[in-house]
């Protein structure tokens, strides 16, 4: 498994004119992440959690330590497939991730995850574990498009999250013509992650009469769109 590599990470809901008025002055400034074409680029994700909805209540209430699984690909490009492990520990978090095939993940959206018991992959293993133990089944797609902008000092990267969809219809994962529904009350997400530090004049540009910091969750707001 990667090893584990802790993470700042702090989100903030801004309004359309503050995401056009950022876009501008990082564009300036910053130079946009690898994995950009044009712009921005497409992001979607399938999130799984118990019958309980551990992973909903956990983002709900805030909790200190909490984690999640996600299968995610971008720009509708499904040869490259990952299956992520997100854990958040008081301030910071980190991220472990391995790759998928296409059938692997065509499986995991209908809740088939008896072949990963037979993986050498460790991340995979300890999904398939959760998935036993905890009972977990795919819950909900979130789809969103993202612009992302690197800076190496503080390995900090700032994105702009915005058009965000959601759909239970969770057998549509691969499909690029799902139907979803679409998040009207937040017209973006601003988020700033950093390893030890953040860059100040970072932290000066990136501020806005509406950046106060929150708990926004894409995982919980998807849930509640497709009730």
């Amino acid at each position: 498994m990667e090893e584990k590599f802790y993470r700042h990470e702090y989100k903030h809901e801004i309004s359309e004119l503050s995401k056009q008025v950022l876009m501008k002055r990082l564009r300036k400034l910053l130079p946009h992440d690898e994995h950009v074409v044009g712009n921005h680029y497409h992001i979607s994700s399938l999130y799984f959690d118990n019958p309980e909805d551990e992973s909903y209540y956990d983002n709900q209430d805030g909790n200190a330590e909490r984690e999640k699984f996600r299968v995610r690909y971008y720009n509708q490009d499904l040869s490259f497939i990952r299956l992520e492990k997100k854990v958040r520990e008081y301030n910071a978090g980190y991220k472990l991730s391995t790759k998928l095939t296409r059938e692997e993940a065509e499986r995991l959206t209908q809740g088939d995850f008896k072949f990963l018991k037979y993986s050498d992959d460790p991340l995979k293993q300890n999904f398939y574990m959760n998935a036993r133990t905890d009972l977990l089944k795919p819950k909900v797609i979130v789809a969103y498009d993202r612009e992302a902008f690197a800076y190496k000092h503080g390995n900090t990267r700032v994105t702009l999250d915005y058009n965000m969809r959601a759909s239970n219809r969770v057998q549509d994962f691969l499909k690029s013509e799902a139907v979803m529904h679409r998040e009207t009350d937040v017209a973006c997400v601003l988020e700033v992650k950093y390893d030890t530090y953040l860059p100040g004049w970072i932290r000066e540009l990136v501020q806005i009469a509406e950046t106060t910091s929150c708990g926004h969750s894409k995982y919980k707001i998807s849930r509640l769109l497709t009730v």
